[in-house]
């Protein structure tokens, strides 16, 4: 998976879920999590953008954050 490709996977499932992106919903989806480093950044990336926060992750796990929010999509 190229950084481009995570990076719009991260956008499709915010615009499923009104916005949020979860840590759960990315670590639960196989193509994301083929790729975990690069989602890994993707995710770095998408929330240090304006609009968005998001929340550092409190338990194991490989994405970084607990949740993501968009709030503008």
């Amino acid at each position: 998976m190229t950084y481009e490709q995570a990076q719009q996977a991260l956008l499709t499932l915010a615009r499923r879920n009104s916005g949020l992106i979860t840590a759960d919903a990315v670590e639960g989806d196989p193509d994301l999590a083929s790729d975990r480093s690069t989602v890994a950044a993707a995710g770095r990336a998408l929330a240090s953008e304006t609009n968005v926060f998001a929340v550092p992750r409190d338990e194991d796990g490989w994405f970084p954050y607990g949740e993501i929010r968009i709030t503008v999509l």
